[in-house]
């Protein structure tokens, strides 16, 4: 068994330094078994330890939103967002959760516009700029202006509701070719934005990055692509 999903490991590990920087992967198991109370101390003790850790902000906003506290979840989403600005899904969690508490949409616009920087052309930001649209926001103008309008995604009312768990399709991805770098396909990887990540690495190929790297990638990539389907 990897260390990583051994929970006794863990909880020793945690127990020996609270400030460990696997505190966040045992709250996460804590919080796959429903053990809100100790998933939550866990983050808790461990950023009184390491405050700037936000893998661990992370997993203390997930927990509070299951235990439906809002404003406490976006109190973390912001510090994470802020801190790891790629951290593209704590942003989607965040624009779904600020359309929840009906944020001001200059507010919510924010947040849009920081995944529109790395993902130019994504459904979801379409979506919520859309919804944006049609509320009235006047700035929303000059971004729908830099969209590709000819063939725009289908919204759905399902973009004004907190859905904090739903998965994202991935839509088809434009890369800007300076943001192509193997340090962005890890990313996206981790987050599990597969197409993203194979786009990048498509442009990478273009522009003659290490094939064999971009071919093993690749590999991996798309075999994570075909488990998740199953």
């Amino acid at each position: 068994m990897s260390q990583l999903n051994n929970k006794k490991y863990l909880e020793n590990n945690f127990a020996a330094n609270f400030g460990t920087p696997l505190f966040p992967v045992l709250a996460d198991l804590y919080l796959k078994t429903k053990d809100l109370r100790r998933a939550r101390k866990v983050c808790e003790l461990g950023l009184e330890n390491d405050p700037q850790n936000t893998d661990g902000k992370f997993i203390l906003a997930k927990v509070e939103l299951v235990t439906e506290k809002f404003t406490l979840a976006e109190k973390w989403l912001k510090q994470v967002v802020d801190g790891n600005p790629l951290h593209i899904t704590a942003l989607r969690q965040l624009i779904k959760l600020e359309f929840h508490l009906k944020r001001s949409y200059n507010t919510i616009q924010q947040y849009v516009n920081r995944i529109l920087r790395f993902i130019p052309e994504d459904s979801e930001c379409a979506g919520w700029i859309s919804l944006l649209n049609e509320k009235g926001l006047e700035n929303n103008k000059k971004v729908l202006e830099n969209q590709n309008t000819e063939n725009p995604p289908n919204h759905n009312e399902e973009s004004n509701e907190y859905q904090a768990n739903k998965p994202v399709n991935e839509p088809a991805y434009a890369v800007v070719p300076s943001m192509a770098t193997f340090t962005m396909v890890k990313i996206l990887r981790s987050q599990k934005h597969y197409h993203q990540a194979l786009a990048t690495l498509g442009v990478l190929e273009s522009i003659g990055g290490n094939k064999d790297r971009i071919s093993k990638d690749k590999e991996e990539i798309e075999a994570l692509l075909t488990a998740e389907k199953k």
